[in-house]
């Protein structure tokens, strides 16, 4: 018997019965799921139905040549390895069928050990690939429009815009208060545009010390200041081909704003300490969270870099104006963290989702996020309850001058308000007694986790004979 079994099918491709079947049985008890197959069109058809890993296919079939059929079969199934399989070893039927994309070239006369090790070599080069095509299909997915959630009028509105954009080369400028996801909608753009195999650079002109952000952004050369002990290229160079985005440009010094124009003017860097300049070819997405035409006008920021910037200005919108996206982001996100924190919570309690509607969310979508984070490491439920939100944001809820939403459609008093742990103390001591102090019961009723109750107990030294 074998002592590992692989993961994959291996489609068995001979016209001789004989060796099929002793190939079939020797891989079998090597521990490969074997699908033999005894011509090319039976071949075709097991391909179709079983979707092999790997292929050992042989070249003389009388239907459909070997060298005929391999091309057929990497057109069918991209990811499947291809073992050729042969009773002449011809020096230019191994580069031809190379050539074609066969991963290895055996004759028939070789060592079983050979076999069974080309074999396994072969799936791990058809795992290898089909991991790699699945995180570039991720990565591609999570940077392009379908990254940005929302289904409210105000979302589709703007991701309009963004596609708008995405279709063009022209530089665009992304404004909006903070945590609404301007990077997220840069790198949407660069994903969905003609630069998407490009790079993507991203800068933040608020985060880096004043003294390094020149060097930061147009590079320097070496010496030319204290520290400068090599070339070095700056943003604008790496983002040859692709996008540049300069976040919180806002923050960015005059005489650096003065630079920046002239490279959006000219297409031209000049390093610090170079008496040359150097061409590039980037796409400029630039954001804001300040509102730019009032700086300008104000003379806080350059009128005229503005107006370059600003060629397709667009606005993203606050979550507070964001129509139901709050319950959409939500699950997102809980879907998102528990399987990141490996918790095996599937949905919001109807309290909590109300709560999280109600909320003004000052921190937009980011404060939702960090928030969904926080309640899924302290859930010990099978849902998000209300006790899993952190009482701040009940400050920002939509209430009635008191700070707390509405709850079950009953305007809460503020003079009924008492402290949270009273109130938890007396809800878990309700639902102990309603279950008879039974635990696994009263956290079923709760929708809490048994362990939560125990540490309840223990916390608030809560007794049967209470």
């Amino acid at each position: 018997m074998a002592d590992t079994v692989f993961a994959g099918k291996v489609l068995l491709v001979d016209d001789d019965p004989r060796l099929l079947a002793m190939v079939t049985a020797y891989l079998e008890e090597a521990g490969f799921e074997v699908v033999p197959a005894s011509s090319g069109s039976d071949a075709l058809a097991a391909l179709r139905r079983e979707e092999p890993a790997v292929v050992v296919l042989d070249l003389g079939l009388p239907d459909i040549p070997g060298k005929k059929l391999l091309p057929m079969v990497r057109s069918e199934q991209p990811g499947t390895s291809v073992i050729m399989f042969t009773a002449r070893e011809d020096f230019e039927d191994v580069v031809e069928c190379m050539q074609l994309g066969a991963v290895d070239y055996l004759p028939k006369s070789a060592d079983r050990t050979r076999l069974v090790t080309s074999i396994r070599n072969a799936m791990k080069q058809a795992e290898l690939q089909a991991r790699v095509a699945s995180l570039t299909s991720e990565l591609r997915k999570g940077d392009g429009f379908s990254a940005i959630i929302g289904g409210s009028a105000a979302m589709q509105k703007t991701v309009g815009y963004l596609r708008r954009a995405a279709q063009t080369d022209v530089t665009v400028l992304v404004e909006g208060e903070s945590g609404t996801g301007k990077e997220l909608a840069a790198r949407a753009i660069h994903a969905e545009s003609e630069r998407r195999s490009g790079p993507f650079v991203a800068i933040n002109c608020g985060a880096i010390p004043e003294g390094l952000i020149e060097s930061e952004l147009f590079g320097h050369e070496k010496g030319s200041f204290t520290g400068a002990v090599g070339t070095r290229q700056g943003c604008f160079e790496r983002a040859d081909g692709g996008t540049i985005f300069l976040d919180e440009i806002g923050e960015l010094r005059s005489d650096l704003q003065v630079r920046l124009l002239r490279v959006l003017q000219d297409s031209c860097v000049q390093r610090v300490g170079a008496s040359s300049v150097r061409k590039v070819n980037m796409r400029v997405v630039a954001a804001s969270n300040r509102d730019l035409r009032a700086e300008a006008k104000a003379g806080r920021f350059r009128e005229d870099l503005y107006f370059r910037l600003a060629v397709f200005p667009i606005m993203l919108p606050p979550l507070r104006d964001r129509s139901g996206d709050v319950e959409i982001l939500a699950q997102n996100f809980l879907e998102k963290f528990s399987a990141r924190h490996k918790k095996p919570i599937a949905s919001f309690a109807p309290e909590a989702l109300r709560l999280l509607a109600a909320c003004k969310w000052p921190g937009n979508v980011r404060e939702l996020e960090n928030i969904i984070e926080r309640a899924v490491i302290l859930e010990d439920g099978d849902d998000i309850s209300l006790a899993s939100i952190p009482l701040e944001i009940y400050s920002n809820s939509n209430g009635n001058g008191d700070g707390l939403p509405p709850v079950s459609g009953i305007l809460v008093d503020p003079a009924s308000v008492i402290p949270f742990s009273d109130e938890e103390r007396r809800i878990i001591l309700r639902a102990l007694r309603a279950a008879k102090w039974n635990v696994q019961e009263a956290a079923a009723r709760l929708r809490l986790g048994r362990a939560t109750i125990y540490r309840k107990i223990e916390l608030y030294n809560l007794r049967e004979d209470a």
